[in-house]
C-alpha cells in the first residue's frame, strides 16, 4: 500500500473537537437540571395554650369517698399555675437515628417515673438539634391560666414531616432572662400551683417542685411548603392534680408528690393550627386521618 493512499491524521479534526465539546455541554446541562434547589424555609411559630378549666372536678380517693355523690368528688380551683420549659426541639426523620428503639416507646420514654436531677447543662443549652431538627430555646415561663395562646418564638424551618417533639422541663435559674423580679418566688422551681380545695377538709394550697427532666412527645407534625405553620405546647389543666384513674392528688400531702410530678409531665401534648384561626385545633372534633397531631407521652 502506498503511503499516500489512506492515512489517519495524528491530530483530531476541528469538526471532531466541536462535536465532543457540544456533547459535553449538553451532558452538563442535563445534569444541572437534575440538581434540585434547597427547600424554601418556612416560618414556624411556637405557642403555648392550656386546655380545660381553672376549676377542676376530680374523683376522691376510694378510701375518702362517701356514699353520696357529692362527697365522691372534690372541686379544685387554680388561681395561679406556672411551668418552666427550658427548650423545645422538633425532630424529623432526616438523618436522625438518635433515641430510636424500644426505650423511646410512648410508655417507656425518657420521661418516666425516675427524675433526672443531674440534667446535663451542656445538653440542655446546646443550639444543636441534630440533622433535620430545629430548637426553640427558652427558658419559657408559661402561664397555664392564660386565656389566650402565648407566642414563645418563631423560627425559619425546612418544610417536611416532624415525627416527634423533645424538650426539657427545668427549674428557673437566677441568671435566666425570664427570671424577672416578679417571678423571684419561682427561682429554683419548675412548677408553681396555687389554688383552693372546696368542701370539708379543703382550704388553700401552694405546690412548688423542681422537675429537671426531658419530655418526648410522639406524633406527626407536618410543615407545608410556602405556608407558615403554628405549633402549640398544650397543657391539660384537668390532669395536673389527678392520677391515671382520675382520682384527686392532694398537693398538701407530701406522699402525693411523686405522683403529682408524673401527672404534670403527662399533661403536656403537642398541637397544630391547621385552620389558621390562632388557636390549637380541637382534637375532640376530629378522628382518623383528619385528626390533628395531639399526642401524650
Amino acid at each position: 500500500m502506498k503511503n499516500n493512499e489512506f492515512r489517519f491524521s495524528s491530530h483530531p479534526s476541528r469538526l471532531l473537537l466541536t462535536a465532543v465539546a457540544t456533547g459535553l455541554l449538553l451532558a452538563g446541562t442535563g445534569c444541572s437540571k437534575r440538581i434540585s434547589a434547597p427547600a424554601k424555609m418556612v416560618p414556624l411559630t411556637l405557642k403555648s395554650q392550656a386546655t380545660g378549666s381553672s376549676m377542676v372536678r376530680a374523683l376522691r380517693a376510694a378510701s375518702l369517698a362517701g356514699a353520696d355523690s357529692d362527697s365522691s368528688h372534690v372541686d379544685v380551683t387554680f388561681t395561679r399555675a406556672l411551668l418552666v420549659v427550658r427548650d423545645v426541639r422538633f425532630k424529623s426523620s432526616l438523618g436522625d437515628s438518635e433515641g430510636e428503639g424500644p426505650e423511646n416507646d410512648v410508655d417507656n420514654d425518657s420521661l418516666g417515673e425516675a427524675e433526672n436531677d443531674s440534667l446535663d447543662e451542656a445538653e440542655v443549652d446546646s443550639d444543636h438539634a441534630g440533622e433535620g431538627g430545629v430548637v426553640f430555646r427558652g427558658p419559657f415561663v408559661l402561664n397555664l391560666l392564660s386565656h389566650h395562646a402565648d407566642v414563645l418564638d418563631t423560627k425559619l424551618v425546612p418544610p417536611g414531616l416532624y415525627e416527634k417533639v423533645q424538650g426539657h422541663l427545668q427549674a428557673l435559674q437566677a441568671g435566666d432572662a425570664a427570671a424577672i423580679p416578679d417571678l423571684s418566688f419561682l427561682i429554683g422551681s419548675t412548677i408553681y400551683l396555687e389554688g383552693t380545695i372546696a368542701g370539708e377538709g379543703g382550704g388553700s394550697f401552694i405546690y412548688k417542685a423542681r422537675i429537671d427532666d426531658e419530655f418526648v412527645i410522639h406524633g406527626a407534625f407536618t410543615v407545608q411548603s410556602d405556608t407558615p405553620a403554628t405549633a402549640f405546647l398544650v397543657f391539660d389543666l384537668d390532669g395536673l392534680l389527678v392520677d391515671r384513674e382520675g382520682r384527686f392528688l392532694d398537693p398538701r400531702d407530701p406522699a402525693n408528690d411523686h405522683a403529682i410530678r408524673s401527672a404534670i409531665r403527662h399533661a403536656i401534648k403537642i398541637g397544630e393550627d391547621k385552620d389558621h384561626d390562632g388557636d390549637v385545633d380541637d382534637d375532640g372534633e376530629h378522628t382518623g386521618e383528619n385528626a390533628p397531631p395531639l399526642a401524650r407521652f
